[in-house]
């Protein structure tokens, strides 16, 4: 018990590098992540060695505990301000995703404030009255904080990598769609072709499904940053005929699939750049990165979308 004590605020690295995955979109960790965790390990080794050899000396981990839980709230914060929260896009998709994903970690930054000033209240009330609680003093506090943290995932649902959120209204539990705009989702649209027809009367029942269905393996599952992919190859990944595809376009699109793939592909590296990309890597790797054979063509087609070329948007995030 002591030993889990003494690393317990491993939990901190732990919080500050969720937020910083969660804005940057990462889904694994990088070398360079660990670094954060030698203070708190280095302190776990100090916290035992002051209670074998110096246990007169314990008051001195109180405050080195407090400093490693306030650094890491810290960097958190200046994290989620300086890259998420006082953060707008130009691109309207981008500044709904980033609005759910900023109430999101709002909600959650706050409930880890609450939580960390239960325990640096309870450590400061140990040295005024010389007690040797630990920290498990008002130990209910936190346990009310979880059970919040808990329902609210449970009653909201949230994909907390993609940042979007399940729509309630649906019978069938959605990703709500970023290209909301993009899609026609009303069964009394014209068909005059015969073959389309016979389509409408198997599509009609399954549409909203197949609508959200591109759009995860569009957004979530990165497909279009397969440089070659095409609409056939498209259709198998999403397990129906290409028919079926064509006549989504065709009838419940505002755009074809050869735009709907650009916008994609110049959502993504719109996401990218604000996640930091630039900072050390060359537009080159963007472009191919997102599934741009040419770096030309991307960049035509990011300021086409956006108005701006890279290099000036990702000078307005810095701004």
């Amino acid at each position: 018990m002591i030993t889990l004590r003494s690393f317990g605020c491993l939990i901190f690295p732990c919080i500050y590098l969720y937020f910083r995955n969660l804005i940057a979109n990462r889904k694994h960790f990088i070398k360079e992540d660990f670094l954060y965790f030698i203070p708190p390990i280095l302190f776990g080794f100090t916290n035992l060695l002051i209670r074998k050899y110096a246990i007169s000396l314990h008051i001195i981990v109180y405050f080195l505990f407090a400093a490693i839980a306030s650094y890491y709230l810290i960097l958190s914060y200046l994290e989620l301000k300086n890259k998420l929260w006082s953060r707008q896009s130009t691109v309207a998709i981008v500044d709904k995703q980033k609005g759910l994903i900023r109430n999101w970690t709002i909600f959650f930054f706050v409930l880890c404030c609450l939580c960390i000033s239960r325990l640096l209240i309870t450590l400061f009330l140990d040295i005024y009255i010389a007690g040797y609680s630990d920290g498990t003093s008002y130990f209910w506090v936190a346990a009310i904080l979880s059970c919040i943290l808990y329902f609210k995932i449970l009653l909201t649902p949230v994909d907390l990598h993609a940042g979007i959120t399940i729509n309630h209204k649906e019978k069938k539990e959605y990703f709500e769609l970023v290209f909301e705009d993009f899609w026609i989702v009303s069964d009394s649209v014209l068909v005059e072709n015969c073959q389309d027809l016979k389509l409408k009367e198997r599509m009609d029942a399954n549409l909203v499904s197949y609508i959200h269905e591109i759009e995860r393996m569009a957004l979530k599952q990165f497909y279009f940053r397969k440089s070659s992919v095409c609409m056939r190859d498209f259709a198998i990944i999403l397990g129906i005929p290409k028919s079926h595809l064509i006549y989504i376009f065709k009838y419940h699109s505002n755009v074809n699939f050869f735009e709907f793939k650009k916008t994609v592909r110049i959502y993504d590296a719109i996401c990218l750049i604000e996640a930091g990309f630039l900072k050390s890597n060359a537009l080159m790797c963007l472009s191919k990165k997102i599934g741009f054979s040419s770096c030309n063509l991307f960049l035509i087609s990011f300021k086409e979308i956006t108005g701006v070329v890279p290099q000036e948007y990702n000078k307005m995030i810095k701004e």
